[in-house]
This record gives structure tokens, sequence and C-alpha cells, in this order.
């Protein structure tokens, strides 16, 4: 009976090749009708605020229009202070460099002639009894400003009048929640219709990740014992936890030391920057996914330890090249600034040594045909 037991040690454990295909087809068909069914998801308009995919892609431009309003602003308050001197003899006080960081405003410089400014005195109709020709003042009034955009005749005088005047700096003030500047640019029409279906897909694939991580999970699970297929179900949930967590770390931090690291190159060179919004969708897509999947690290690990490719003492004595593999894989994946290698690099580490964790708190099942030495 002994011997019985142990020729049915193997019952319903292990599949043959074709059937391991048989399996991966059954689960990549499973796999595609949830990202099809997440794709669908993100297309259906809600309310007036249209789909989930124009919300997504509203969400996604946030880091970057955050980046642009801080560069701008610190550029805004480096030209006023480095200027102060002049605009203090032009009658400007000290606090006019602090508008752009107080108020979130940036400065739009115009030049107007003495004809010029009695003329808007007239528009204003004596609203601002302060902006006297030769007296510089902030002009804020929408009526003035309407006119200016609108006629011809500033900026303009009759001959021989620009050799009897100077002109005189103004400030004009505008939010920045309003300027153009700080929004991604298309440079062709069917680009926006690309960048929606991409982004639509990738939200697709976030709505139906449970059931694409079950799948896969699934489909590692077939090799495995019994009973060891239960501890893949039973860590479904906490892959789950770590994508959105390595997705989470890359959208809501990473991506500020990215930008702010980027943007001061722009700052050092004086080059205003000017993003692309397929480009930075590139990146913004591409980030929070490689952190997601860079976070089943652990997980990994175990199911490659329950496969029995590794064990615990492989992982233990080898983690001097798993650290230089894990810092090369973070460098090649994430941009060309330090702040996000180490942002993803750090959590690796610790999560490496968490997966050595998970084997060690969930051993092998001890046999007769396991050696004895596999295990510390």
């Amino acid at each position: 009976m002994a011997r019985k037991k142990r020729d049915d040690l193997f019952e319903n454990s292990q599949m043959t090749f074709l059937e391991h295909l048989d399996e991966l087809r059954y689960r990549l068909i499973r796999a595609i009708y949830w990202l099809a069914a997440g794709f669908v998801l993100a297309l259906i308009p809600i309310g007036s605020h249209g789909s989930l995919t124009s919300r997504a892609v509203s969400c996604i431009q946030r880091p970057l229009t955050q980046a642009l309003e801080r560069y701008y602003t610190e550029h805004s308050t480096r030209k006023l202070s480095g200027e102060m001197d002049q605009l203090r003899q032009l009658g400007y006080s000290q606090n006019v460099a602090q508008i752009p960081e107080r108020l979130g405003m940036a400065e739009r410089e115009v030049w107007l002639f003495p004809d010029d400014i009695a003329r808007l005195r007239r528009i204003l109709d004596g609203e601002d009894a302060a902006a006297a020709p030769g007296k510089p003042a902030l002009l804020t009034n929408a009526r003035a400003l309407e006119q200016i955009d609108n006629s011809g005749s500033f900026g303009t005088l009759s001959p021989g009048a620009a050799d009897a005047a100077e002109p005189i700096p103004f400030f004009f003030w505008e939010k920045l929640a309003n300027d153009p500047r700080i929004r991604a640019k298309s440079l062709s029409m069917p680009e926006t219709f690309v960048i929606f279906l991409k982004a639509a897909l990738v939200l697709g694939a976030f709505i139906g990740s449970p059931g694409l991580f079950y799948h896969f999970w699934a489909f590692v699970g077939a090799g495995l014992y019994p009973k060891e297929r239960r501890l893949v179900y039973r860590f479904f949930p906490f892959s789950l936890f770590l994508f959105f967590a390595g997705a989470a770390l890359a959208f809501f931090v990473v991506f500020q030391f990215v930008l702010h690291y980027l943007l001061t190159f722009n700052s050092g060179l004086n080059v205003d920057p000017d993003p692309r919004i397929s480009e930075w969708l590139k990146l913004a897509i591409g980030l929070p996914i490689g952190f997601g999947l860079g976070f089943q690290l652990p997980l990994v690990m175990f199911a490659l330890y329950r496969l029995r490719i590794f064990t615990t003492k492989d992982y233990m004595s080898q983690w001097r090249i798993s650290v230089l593999v894990i810092a090369f894989g973070a460098m090649m994946l994430t941009p060309p600034d330090p702040g996000s290698m180490f942002c993803m690099m750090v959590p690796l580490i610790s999560l490496y040594f968490l997966g050595i964790g998970l084997c060690k708190l969930w051993p092998l099942p001890k046999s007769e045909f396991d050696e004895a030495d596999e295990e510390d």
C-alpha cells in the first residue's frame, strides 16, 4: 500500500506540454475578454463630463500641469527679482516679486507710451486715477484689457512722437491656470484620436486588472501541486495591491521628481518647455505600469521557488547580484534622472527581501523525494 501511495504522489499535479499550451490559450482568451470589457467601460460617456477616458486623460495631465505651473512661477519670480532695482526706480514695490508665488500668476510685460496711457485713462473713465503718464500701475480692469487687445491704436504713435517720449513698462497679470503654456500640445489632428484610443486601452487594462491578474496566476497555479495552488489564490489580492501601490507611487510621487529634474535643464539653458501630449502620455502610462509590474517581484520569486526553479539558499547567496540587476533594471525602466531611479530601486530591493521572507514563511512541503539539504 505504501508503494501504491508513493506511485500516486504526482496524480493531478503535472501537465503535459500540450496541456500547458491549451491552458495558456484558455487563460489568454479569458484575459482578452476582461481587457475588452474594461475598454468598453472606458468609452462609455458618464454625465456631462465625458467618458472615463476623457477624465483619465485630464487626470494624467495633472502632474505635468502642476510641474509647469511651478516652473513658470519660479521663472517669473527670478525674472522680477533680477530686475528689482529697475522696477523700484519705476515705482513698483518690493512685493511685486512675490505675486507669482503668492497668487499663482504670471506677468506679461508690455510697453506703453505716454499718449497710450492717456488713451487708457480715458477708457477706464477715471477708475484708475493712479495711472498717470510716467507713473507705472498694475492695470487689471478687464474692459481696458479688452480694448487694448482689440484696438490697433495702442502701441503706435504719430510720426515723430516716438522721439519725444519713452515707453514705460507695465505688467499685466494672468492666472497660470489660464496660461496656454502649461497645457500639452498636439501637433496633428489625428494625434488626439490615437491618444484617446491608447488611453482607453490602458484604462481598460486597469479596470480589467482583477481578471487579468487572476488568469495569469491561475495559469501559474496550473503547474503547481493542489496544496500549493491554494497559496496562489491566497496571494492574488496581495498581487493586485502591489500593482496599484507601485502605480500610485509612480503617479503621485515619482512624477514630481522626474518633471522637476528635467525642467531644471530648461531653466539652466533658458529654453521654455513645449510638451507634446503623445510624448507625455507615453511616459505617464509607461512609468506607472512599469512600477506596478516591478512590484510583483516578491510573488514572482515565491512562484519560482514553489516551482523548484530557485531555492531560498539561492536567493540569499545571490542577493548582491540581485541588487545590481535591480539597479540596472531601474535605470533602464525609468527616465534619465536619479530621483526616479532610486524611487524604483529602493522599494524593489525591499520587496526582494520580502520575497525571501515569503519563501521562508511558506517552505516547500517535505517528501521522500526531496533532498535532505534542499532547505536550511
